[in-house]
């Protein structure tokens, strides 16, 4: 039995093997779906999508370190931990989506005023755009520790419209793929 990461063709002279094009047009209908979620309701989708990601990436990572874990220690403490605060991000989306919009605000904060001051100490080498993208960063950053559910509204409407066209990308690609296998 061989595996193939790309299916050839088939043999010469033999069948030819069909790509499967259901499976991309199952994927770009529920990615359309969850953009248009975004589009329709981007605050209630959005916490929920993100508190749902990120409480399965903490059980995910603390199922993986109590299974892998070799040397108990602490490994086994932090695991649980993981898997706790995995359940607490689902349970509690709005609590999640809060503490994640602080973090990125503060971040952007962080590295804008850090990018600012780098900029201004080469003075000699300043262009425009040195200055103008930390200001904006910074700018970007303050609006969203001012206006939490506003910056979440935005970029829960940017990855809505962004994650429709990719699903519909997805179904056109399959329903090319049908006609040409047709």
């Amino acid at each position: 039995m061989s595996w193939e990461l790309i299916p050839d063709g088939g043999t010469p002279g033999g069948p030819r093997r069909r790509f499967p094009w259901g499976v991309p047009l199952a994927v770009g209908i529920v990615t359309v779906v969850i953009g248009l979620s975004l589009l329709i309701w981007p605050f209630f989708a959005a916490s929920r999508i993100l508190a749902l990601l990120i409480g399965v990436a903490f059980i995910g990572n603390g199922i993986a370190a109590i299974v892998g874990s070799r040397a108990r220690g602490l490994a086994t403490p932090a695991a649980i931990l993981f898997i706790v605060l995995g359940v607490i991000a689902i349970a509690f989306p709005e609590l999640t989506v809060s503490v994640l919009v602080g973090f990125v605000a503060a971040t952007m904060l962080f590295v804008g005023v850090v990018w600012l001051a780098i900029a201004i100490r080469m003075r000699a080498a300043m262009h425009w755009a040195f200055v103008a993208l930390p200001a904006v960063l910074v700018a970007l950053g303050l609006v969203a520790f001012v206006w939490p559910s506003l910056a979440l509204v935005i970029a829960a409407f940017v990855a809505g419209l962004v994650t429709t066209l990719v699903g519909g990308s997805l179904i056109w690609a399959a329903v090319a793929l049908r006609r040409r296998s047709a």
